[in-house]
């Protein structure tokens, strides 16, 4: 397969999962809406978003995370080595076992919700009844830890066989699950917060529900059994293990802020929930799509050893990462007040609640091409079955986010840890990327920096178009609706800016986008 085949093919698999990604972080937003709406950032929201942090950091390390990491290039080698008998039992095997497995967390959740709250958020216990109210929301909400882990595992199958719009989709079901219970049952609900958490569990059971007969079709059949000394199912719990700390060591530092922020006052840990949910609707747009496409074709890669290949697969990802994130990073630097306040700022959510959540958001866009640099570099590790090296580099990361977390928090209060959460992005990116050259050999980075900085300048010159355009306006004296239309034209005209200034500056990759997201041309398909 040529090169600009094999990226056409994954920008093509990035749209299948972008479409409905897409779909997904909007529904997700309304559901954050409803969510600021009824509970704003006080106790109830405080509660739930602490108890959901829980069972969703599991989800992202054992289920979304080390796990599909880990699945994925074993599962793609035994595809090109055994036969569809032999690939189907690994699969069963390890479907059940994870199922066993998943059934115990769970179990264990419940029980020990009590003392895990008391952990994670220590800081409630100044407030009467937050902590007990947290522990039910946990104990409601944990069986979703088992119903997405497996839900993952599902996704990780299709996924290896290049399928990707199905499991993209799951998301769509799970925020419709929770805004529908929502909009029936939370205006007369005592607490709305229990009906947000029956509306998580809910929504995973839909999640894993709804790929079962995809898996059925392409010949997995569900027979009951246990098989934990699988060579396979061995080989991918080995890589699991260090796996789980690596691939999730933003989300372990986040749940750690989350901890800090219960010692703030009232409303730290949702204004880190909510402008952390700005922040993943821009990462959902484009880069945990191409993220989720890059592992099968760097795992295909590497089965086939072709390290040349992979360079150039890497070299081409991470250059479309910096040409769409950094404008999305430049417009919620410059647009994060009135995002927050057109999205959020309605019912408990008050002007304070705004200006706290706008100034964590403000903090994090600046990591935003970061993270989105790590999805692809870290993709290129687990296709080499290397876990280790990742959680060398989560460990040097975390001892670091910790320290400047602790320092920033007093002057800054939450934006302090937004910040540090962001220079901790940074540094897990250049460090992987260095370590990553030293195992595949030198990568052609003079590409990458030219178009890095052309991206650069188009954003910040979009981003100074943007301030002007707005101080023409009084959106302080503006009506909601006029105030949106705004904000929606605003950003359109950003966008349109971004373009047309990288039609001059950054013509290349501007162009191999276009060219790679509507040629009519299909890639060439194996023999």
């Amino acid at each position: 397969m040529s090169k600009n085949h094999s990226n056409q093919r994954l920008l093509k698999s990035a749209v299948a999962v972008s479409l409905p990604t897409f779909l997904s972080r909007i529904l997700g937003l309304i559901r954050d809406m409803l969510q600021a709406k009824f509970m704003g950032t006080g106790r109830s929201q405080d509660a739930f978003t602490i108890a959901y942090t829980i069972p969703n950091l599991l989800r992202r390390l054992t289920g979304e995370g080390a796990m599909t990491a880990a699945f994925v290039p074993v599962f793609t080698q035994l595809k090109k080595e055994k036969t569809k008998k032999e690939l189907w039992k690994f699969a069963n095997a390890f479907f059940f076992d994870l199922t066993v497995i998943m059934a115990s967390v769970t179990v264990a959740g419940v029980l020990f919700a009590p003392v895990i709250v008391k952990v994670i958020a220590y800081g409630f216990k100044e407030i009467e009844g937050k902590i007990e109210l947290t522990v039910i929301l946990t104990r409601i909400m944990f069986p979703y830890i088992f119903l997405i882990s497996l839900a993952a595992l599902a996704m990780a199958i299709l996924n290896s066989f290049h399928k990707f719009f199905v499991p993209a989709l799951t998301p769509v079901l799970f925020n419709l699950s929770i805004i529908t219970l929502v909009v029936v049952f939370a205006q007369d609900a005592k607490n709305p917060a229990f009906v947000f958490a029956a509306g998580v569990v809910l929504g995973g059971f839909f999640q894993l529900a709804f790929q079962i007969p995809f898996l059925w079709r392409k010949g997995m059949k569900f027979k009951v059994g246990l098989s934990f000394k699988h060579p396979a199912v061995r080989k991918v719990g080995k890589l699991m293990v260090p796996g789980i700390f690596g691939v999730g060591v933003y989300q372990i530092n986040f749940a750690l802020s989350r901890m800090l922020a219960s010692t703030l006052e009232e409303g730290s840990a949702s204004s880190l929930y909510f402008s952390s949910r700005v922040q993943e609707l821009t990462l959902g747009l484009f880069s945990i799509a191409l993220s989720i496409a890059l592992l099968p074709a760097l795992s295909d890669l590497a089965a086939k050893q072709d390290i040349p290949g992979m360079k150039k697969t890497l070299v081409f990802s991470l250059r479309s990462i910096a040409f769409v994130t950094l404008p999305a990073s430049v417009g919620l630097l410059v647009l994060n007040y009135p995002i927050i306040e057109i999205l959020f700022q309605r019912g408990q959510f008050g002007i304070e609640a705004t200006s706290m959540t706008s100034g964590c958001l403000f903090y994090f866009a600046l990591g935003i091409p970061f993270i989105s640099g790590v999805k692809i570099l870290a993709p290129a590790f687990y296709a080499l079955k290397d876990t280790k090296t990742p959680v060398i580099v989560a460990s040097t990361v975390m001892v670091g986010y910790i320290l400047m977390s602790i320092l920033l928090m007093g002057p800054m209060r939450v934006a302090g840890l937004a910040l540090a959460l962001s220079v901790a992005s940074g540094t897990n990116f250049f460090v992987l990327f260095s370590l990553l050259e030293r195992k595949i050999g030198r990568v052609e980075k003079k590409e990458i920096w030219t178009s890095f900085w052309r991206s650069v300048l188009s954003a910040i010159l979009m981003g100074g178009a943007v301030i002007l355009f707005l101080r023409q306006f009084d959106m302080n004296k503006m009506d909601f609706p006029i105030k949106a239309g705004l904000l929606g034209i605003t950003i359109l005209l950003g966008f349109m800016i971004y373009v047309s200034l990288s039609y001059f500056l950054n013509k290349k990759d501007l162009g191999e986008l276009i060219k790679h997201f509507f040629s009519k041309k299909q890639p060439n398909k194996r023999k």
